[in-house]
């Protein structure tokens, strides 16, 4: 077994202690943005943490109305400038704490007087001595590069943000309940690496979702490149129809994360359009009719839209290692990378 699904089958656990280790830290930043003195929320990360960033921005926009800007470390990297940050707060993202892009703007933004949220595993690290506030990711040191543990953790602790700032109980209720549904996706095991021994021969791959689920497809696309080398493109299925639905022909592969839920008929349409242009489907769904269409399918457990985001980026994370393992490749030390990057 590869560390990468050792890693990536204890999220159960890693959800129960993140949500143990950060329910005062989650009311005391609640209390701060609902204090009146915030009107936006700006973020900040990398990679796999960038990812975690787009969920949070639909999550928090969805449930309460607050903005959720993307900060664009450059411009203090590189162009010295930097964001007006009256009433705002800023979420800074890294799984090491220790990335030099990422405290430079931190330390920038508190100079201007914005206050920190460091969402982090590392309690010694260097964000979270220079953040107000910590949010303790708690999933234990992540022996392969390629995040998967900490994806979860980052994508528990603030969805717990979310739940608290709108008063939605029923978020936070959903992550509790969570890790009986992720063990039922270890459960599926065989037709996971069924499916990815059925389409590892693909030379690139298109990612598709919608809404809240956008943000996994974008996490997707990335484990296929960093862990099989996979050329691989990710689209909100709406926008894909806006020209990158040229790309498809019969020999495009397109995988499609697609729970049921506000966007079930969209997902629909988009497998059905896919299925008339001749394209390989690979679907992860609960939708039937998704998955009657889709010639590679894995049935996930029914989700409510708080828990989708757990259940399906475990079912593709094990895609994944299973496609590298396949391939060949060595997915807990892919080349070319290191575990901490460092960059401006």
């Amino acid at each position: 077994m590869s560390i990468m699904l050792k890693e990536l089958l204890s999220q159960p656990e890693v959800l129960h202690d993140c949500l143990a280790q950060n329910r005062k830290a989650v009311k005391e930043i609640a209390s701060v943005i609902k204090s009146g003195e915030i009107s936006h929320i700006v973020t900040m990360a990398r990679g796999t943490s960038y990812n975690a960033t787009v969920f949070f921005k639909a999550a928090m926009e969805l449930a309460t109305g607050i903005p959720v800007v993307t900060y664009m470390p450059s411009l203090t990297t590189v162009y010295k400038g930097g964001l007006n940050y009256k009433n705002s707060i800023l979420f800074a993202i890294s799984q090491g704490g220790m990335s030099t892009d990422t405290l430079e703007v931190v330390r920038s933004a508190k100079a201007k007087g914005c206050k920190i949220v460091g969402v982090t595993n590392n309690k010694d690290s260097l964000l979270a001595k220079e953040s107000d506030f910590i949010l303790y990711l708690a999933a234990g040191e992540e022996k392969s590069v390629a995040a998967t543990k900490t994806f979860a953790a980052q994508i528990c602790v603030l969805q717990m943000v979310v739940s608290e700032v709108s008063g939605n109980a029923s978020i936070l209720k959903d992550i509790e309940n969570a890790g009986a549904k992720l063990n039922k996706v270890k459960e599926l095991t065989d037709a996971i690496d069924s499916a990815a021994k059925t389409v590892k021969d693909s030379e690139h791959f298109v990612v598709l979702s919608r809404g809240l689920t956008l943000a996994l497809a974008d996490e997707l696309a990335l484990k296929l490149k960093e862990c099989c080398y996979k050329y691989t493109i990710s689209y909100s299925s709406s926008e894909f129809m806006h020209g990158p639905l040229a790309l498809i022909d019969e020999k495009s592969s397109v995988i499609l994360i697609a729970p049921n839920g506000e966007c079930k008929n969209d997902f629909i349409n988009i497998a059905t359009r896919l299925r008339l242009l001749n394209a390989r489907i690979v679907a992860f769904s609960d939708i039937k009719d998704v998955l009657d269409i889709s010639d590679v399918k894995i049935k996930l457990p029914a989700c409510s839209k708080w828990d989708a985001a757990f259940v399906y980026s475990l079912a593709f994370q094990m895609f994944a290692e299973h496609m590298s393992v396949r391939l060949g490749l060595n997915p807990d030390s892919p080349r070319n990378l290191k575990k901490i990057t460092i960059t401006r």
